[in-house]
């Protein structure tokens, strides 16, 4: 197991070197969802694009290449599942894979593109650029490279090895593309980027270390103030030190792009466990999947049974969480929230022979 799986696998090579106990979590009654598409091949990303058409991201497993994938009629009985882009590389082993991982779609029409952020980077890869790119992909399913964010970020890590002592690294993750903007959570770095048009890079913000490892931060939203809001993984501190995952708020007005340690931050939702996706609703409610829920038995059962589930967080009352499937789920990834508020989920994200999307219940 290698430091490059720093999402899922890297954490898990750790928490399971030692053997540990742990409370269980509160549960919301009864499991309601509908399963929209399975046997996918390690499902990531979840976005919406116009038509309420849900487009999805698999970084692939030991026989499928990564790809990205459309599910028209999502909310019917019968969903079509229709691929976009396929053979899309992936790298990984022991039940996790790494490619494609973040999507966010934007514009209409003619104008509408999917943007897919890879993990990794080049130098973690044996110089493949196609690890840690970010693509764009028109509605034919033509994809271009806007910039290689891991290639960029690795360079910055072995330029900023004094933060953590893992670094040179680098595996973008999540992604999010609002009108002029896209930016970009690094997983390996602890950052917080934005792409420009022209393929330049900032880094906007440095997430600060945890008690016992980094951050990780995996996925990103824009809030209904603008702000741009965090989620972070934590998973080795969760596992240990009980629900450590955090949600940061940014506001890209503001960042120091100087010194992106020195950008001003606020620990928005505290007390939360691994979060893995990350999206808001028109209602203003912030919704995160939660790898797990329920360590209520030892490590190795931890991932064996995670209880996976999505957590739902009201903008104006960030201390109160509400698990929506009951800790049903596996090892959830992103999500996405339909224009009439229904929330979607990626789950069995690895270490699972068939992903899936769920359709939740509305609550």
């Amino acid at each position: 197991m290698t430091r490059r799986h720093r999402t899922i696998a890297g954490s898990i090579g750790i928490v399971l070197a030692v053997a540990l106990v742990m409370p269980a979590a509160a549960m919301a009654a009864g499991p309601t969802f509908r399963v929209v598409a399975s046997g996918l091949h390690s499902p990531r990303g979840l976005s919406f694009g116009p038509g309420n058409i849900l487009y999805a991201a698999q970084a692939g497993d030991a026989t499928h290449s990564g790809s990205i994938i459309k599910i028209t009629n999502s909310m019917s009985r019968h969903p079509k599942v229709r691929t976009v882009l396929g053979g899309i590389a992936k790298v990984g082993g022991g039940g996790e894979f790494l490619g494609i991982s973040g999507i966010s779609v934007r514009g209409r029409g003619t104008n509408q593109r999917i943007f897919g952020i890879m993990g990794e980077s080049p130098q973690g890869t044996g110089g493949n650029t196609a690890f840690g790119a970010l693509i764009s992909v028109n509605r034919r399913g033509h994809s271009t490279t806007v910039a290689n964010v891991g290639q960029f970020m690795h360079d910055w890590t072995a330029a900023h090895s004094t933060l953590w002592e893992e670094f040179p690294d680098s595996n973008p993750y999540g992604i999010l593309a609002v009108r002029g903007h896209i930016y970009v959570t690094d997983a390996g770095a602890n950052t917080l980027n934005e792409v420009h048009p022209n393929g330049a890079i900032d880094v906007l913000a440095y997430f600060p270390n945890t008690t016992l490892r980094d951050a990780i931060p995996t996925c990103v939203a824009k809030g209904p103030d603008g702000a741009l809001y965090v989620g972070t993984l934590a998973l080795v501190d969760s596992v240990f030190l009980g629900p450590s995952a955090k949600v940061y708020r940014v506001d890209p007005a503001h960042v120091n792009l100087a010194d992106p340690t020195a950008t001003p931050m606020t620990e928005w939702a505290t007390g939360l466990w691994p979060i893995n996706g990350c999206s808001f609703g028109r209602d203003g409610n912030f919704y995160a999947s939660q790898m797990f829920t329920n360590p209520a038995h030892d490590i190795p059962t931890v991932f064996g049974d995670p209880h996976g589930d999505v957590v739902k967080i009201p903008f104006h009352s960030p201390a109160t969480h509400t698990l929506l499937a009951g800790g049903a789920l596996g090892l959830t990834a992103g999500v996405a929230v339909a224009p009439n508020g229904v929330v979607f989920v990626a789950d069995g994200t690895a270490f699972a022979p068939n992903g899936r999307i769920v359709r939740l219940a509305s609550h």
